[in-house]
């Protein structure tokens, strides 16, 4: 009978994580039989698709597990062992992860490793989590090609084009993105050479490394739209359309909807209207187009070097954020006619900005420096 963790020992809780492990491994390899059975047998594998309900890629990765580590036949019906036999029993076993099987099919499908490092990577395997796998299978071909220099004793010939970048992207309900795909070395180095100082923990509130990352990476987003060397698009420099009708801008409540006809909340738009390529379209009661506003109700290049003079970065309290990783945010909001003036402007990081907008954090201009006034749940004291 199961029993609520919150009445487990700490030996207890670490006994039912192997379990539950254990568990998962043997049936992700039940899972990879009975898609070798759809396969070898012809079923209809679109249905299969649809039962599953999994990511088109993923399905891809979990053919290809089974055309590598489980057994198969001929077309007499004659039985043949897996064509990677160290892996296969080992998944067999329960030793290996879905993640390490990952690793495993980009060693011999990607990198195209020798045959001798199958034994090195299941081995290395049992014992270590899947991005070691990849970093060890990266030194084993780093060596291999190395080592075929060495053997030449010549100049060596143009290596094997390395896999290109890769990013696959589908629509969430409400408005959200997923995305996935692959890196090349370089690109991935640049890659986390930006999230890493962006995503280092800051005092105002602990929080895991994946929303540390997903933070990060929206601040990455952000600057990125903000360079001048992106290309245009039908003769304008990239930006987002919102809709909105005149009701939802005046009380902030309500939708509006970006591109795409994906729908944001009104105190999102109003916070991406403070300094975002936005163009808003403001709608009336009989859908009549009231005001069609343009990318220069945004912060101008003089006042942002102004602000960032000014401010050093974002204002918050505590926050160490530069100031090129911060939005223009406007005091008097935007969309309640705040005028777009360094009077009504300070800098703010994209959490902080996210924060006002979502918050009753109040902020006044006093003799040109900000000031904070948090909630009363923050401070009971707060005027």
């Amino acid at each position: 009978m199961d029993v609520s963790p919150v009445l487990l020992t700490e030996d207890d809780v670490f006994a039912a994580i192997a379990e539950v492990e254990a568990s998962v491994r043997a049936l992700h390899g039940r899972r990879l039989e009975l898609l070798a059975r759809v396969l070898r047998c012809g079923y209809d594998l679109d249905s299969y698709r649809r039962l599953v309900r999994a990511n088109p890629v993923e399905v891809k990765q979990w053919v290809a597990q089974v055309e590598l580590f489980l057994p198969s036949v001929t077309p007499t019906g004659q039985p043949l062992p897996p064509l990677y036999p160290v892996a296969g029993a080992a998944l067999v076993e329960g030793e290996l992860s879905e993640g390490h099987l990952r690793e495993l099919t980009r060693a011999v499908t990607t990198l195209k490793l020798p045959d001798w490092s199958e034994g090195i990577l299941v081995e290395a395997a049992r014992s270590v989590e899947p991005k070691v796998i990849r970093q060890l299978a990266d030194r084993i071909r780093d060596r291999v090609e190395q080592d075929a220099v060495d053997e030449l004793d010549e100049p060596a010939a143009e290596p094997a084009a390395e896999p290109a970048d890769v990013l696959y992207t589908r629509d969430l309900p409400g408005g959200r993105l997923e995305f996935w795909g692959e890196l090349s070395a370089e690109t991935g180095a640049r890659f986390t050479a930006m999230l890493e100082p962006l995503a280092t923990p800051r005092p105002e509130g602990p929080k895991d490394l994946a929303h540390r990352l997903g933070e990060a990476f929206a601040d990455v987003v952000s600057l990125a739209s903000r360079s001048g060397d992106l290309p245009s698009e039908a003769g304008e420099r990239p930006h987002i359309s919102v809709t909105v009708d005149i009701e939802t801008l005046r009380r902030g409540v309500g939708h509006a909807v970006l591109d795409g006809d994906r729908y944001l909340s009104a105190a999102q738009a109003r916070r991406i209207a403070c300094d975002a390529k936005v163009v808003p379209v403001v709608m009336g009661g009989d859908s009549e187009v009231l005001d069609l506003g343009r990318t220069k109700r945004t912060v101008s290049v003089a006042q942002r070097k102004a602000l960032h003079a000014r401010d050093r970065g974002c204002a918050f309290p505590g926050c160490s954020r530069p100031p090129k990783w911060c939005d223009a945010h406007h005091l008097k909001f935007w969309a309640d006619g705040g005028a777009t003036n360094l009077d009504n402007l300070i800098l703010l990081c994209r959490a902080h900005h996210t924060l006002v907008h979502h918050s009753q954090w109040r902020i006044t201009m006093t003799g040109g420096i900000p000031v904070f006034i948090p909630p009363r749940h923050v401070d009971p004291n707060a005027a």
